[in-house]
């Protein structure tokens, strides 16, 4: 199981509301346990990097800003819903600390560093695989970054449509350059 394939599986388990203590998925989801201790060490380094509050937010008092805009890159390039009502619910302690340290959710997005044009949650009409592999070929043309994180927070739909359509952004980006030589 790799590495992307198991932070999906967590995040879809955590956006269905299950429950994601490690005894229980040990006991639920043995092979998605066992991947993810194996690839990160441990369960809850595995909940980490796929953007889950190992602990209980709501009553942590640690949520300064840089805190909070943390966990917000982390809702971005792991594929989250960022809608204000949907993280309100979901996690109720840092929409309020974004609240707080921001004025708005809008505004803690935007801290975060998230450009807000290119979020919808959807995949953008019009962009089909080869659309895809011309968009990363020009941004590398053009002098831009290829690291998923960077490309997600600036264009998320086209990172996240990209990464869907070729199964990792690994897998795009050697899609996209095949045919470059090492020399250039």
């Amino acid at each position: 199981m790799t590495r992307e394939s198991i932070i999906r599986q967590i995040v879809e388990l955590d956006l269905a509301g299950r429950r994601l203590l490690d005894a229980e998925i040990a006991e639920s989801n043995e092979q998605l346990h066992k991947a993810a201790v194996e690839e990160f060490g441990s369960w809850e380094t595995a909940l980490e990097y796929s953007g889950i509050n190992v602990f209980n937010v709501s009553s942590r008092k640690d949520l300064t800003p840089d805190r909070v805009r943390a966990y917000l890159r982390r809702l971005c390039t792991t594929g989250y819903d960022l809608r204000a009502k949907v993280n309100r619910n979901r996690d109720s302690a840092l929409y309020n600390a974004a609240i707080r340290h921001f004025g708005s959710w809008r505004s803690a997005l935007e801290f975060a560093g998230v450009n807000l044009k290119n979020v919808t949650n959807g995949k953008p009409k019009h962009l089909t695989r080869e659309a895809m592999i011309l968009w990363l070929q020009n941004r590398r043309s053009a002098g831009q970054t290829l690291m998923f994180r960077d490309v997600c927070l600036e264009n998320r739909d086209h990172a996240m449509a990209i990464r869907g359509e070729f199964g990792s952004w690994i897998g795009a980006i050697r899609v996209a350059f095949e045919n470059d030589s090492p020399e250039n």
